[in-house]
């Protein structure tokens, strides 16, 4: 047994194994760890934390330093602060505001289909496009809100660190094709049309539970691939759904054993299903990410209404349909409406 241990350390091919591995587990076991420390201690919505240490691992190729780690953390902060500040400041004149913030969507989005500073330009495109509806519609509650995310932030960059110290291995990653973003003005333009609307139907309709839907489909706008077209779109739908009703089934093996264990367990076992799918990177792998969420999305939301809400996870499944839907088909429409050469370098 010692001896086929200490040969499996000295096969390269097994070595790649054990990245392969370490990288399930990090992202499985940190997913877990976040999702249930958030349960314990009441932090709500208690899917941010998970959400945003999947987009940090996923986007690091290793453990960053302790600098940089800060440094995301107070990014979090400047842009939960800036996304509070301007509805707040500009309540008075909703055109102004809603230009502002289309604009920093629009910026947001361009950096990211850029490949400059994406992780700071995920985190703002979050902020900008939750912070502002939760300050028109609940301001009461509108302080808690960038209070939440960079307690979550927090959570997520130890949690990364902890995971990277315990499973080191690192798996060589494929740089992304530059083709998918041959026109990252209209990439970014694409975008803003997907996030504006949804922020503007909440907003006017007065929709207090706009965070869930409006976070998911800021991470599908990211993770569009232009190329891959109505069939990326078609497989982002099914993941939701897939999500949703996997969160689902988690929510009503916990009703029947509450228990923290078995919560913890219960998502571990489809963190760990998603996680080596997105292992391997590539259009499935963010397909996959958007499964993980919106698996996590729908358990939290189950989890805060409590069992006599029960019913608010169908509800939540049909605003994703419908954003996911209404999402597709508008980045589908606009990079239609391109002309050939912005869609190939």
């Amino acid at each position: 047994m010692i001896t086929t241990s200490t040969a499996l350390f000295t096969k390269p091919g097994d070595l790649a194994a054990l990245a392969r591995r370490d990288t399930m587990l990090r992202l499985a076991v940190g997913v877990t760890l976040t999702f249930t420390l958030s349960e314990l201690m009441g932090w709500r919505p208690s899917f941010l934390a998970p959400v945003l240490f999947t987009a940090l691992i996923t986007a690091l190729p290793a453990a960053p330093p302790f600098r940089m780690g800060l440094i995301l953390i107070v990014v979090m902060a400047a842009a939960a602060g800036v996304a509070f500040a301007l509805p707040s400041l500009l309540r008075g004149t909703p055109i102004v505001m809603v230009g502002v913030l289309g604009l920093l969507v629009f910026f947001a989005l361009l950096a990211s289909a850029q490949q400059r500073a994406k992780l700071p330009a995920l985190l703002l495109l979050i902020s900008v496009s939750t912070i502002p509806v939760a300050v028109m519609v609940a301001p009461a509650q509108a302080g808690l809100l960038p209070v939440a995310m960079v307690r979550s932030m927090t959570l997520a960059v130890l949690t990364l660190w902890l995971t990277f110290a315990v499973w080191p291995r690192i798996t060589t990653r494929t740089p992304p094709d530059a083709g998918a973003f041959a026109s990252p003005a209209m990439t970014a333009l694409a975008g803003t049309c997907v996030v504006m609307p949804l922020m503007l139907i909440y907003l006017m309709f007065g929709l207090a539970d706009a965070l869930p839907v409006l976070v998911t489909t800021a991470l599908l706008v990211l993770t569009f691939d232009v190329r891959q077209g109505a069939m990326q779109g078609m497989a982002m739908m099914l993941a939701n759904l897939v999500g949703g009703l996997s969160g689902v089934t988690v929510y009503l093996l916990v009703v029947i054993a509450p228990s923290l264990v078995v919560l913890a367990l219960l998502t571990f076992l489809v963190a760990i299903m998603f996680a080596a799918r997105i292992e391997k990177g590539g259009p499935g792998g963010a397909v996959a990410v958007i499964t993980s969420n919106s698996s996590l999305i729908i358990l939290s939301s189950a989890l805060a209404a409590g069992p006599d809400n029960s019913g608010i996870w169908l509800t939540r499944l049909f605003q994703f349909a419908l954003a996911c839907m209404f999402a597709i088909g508008m980045m589908t429409l606009v990079w239609g409406l391109a002309p050939a050469a912005a869609k190939r370098r």
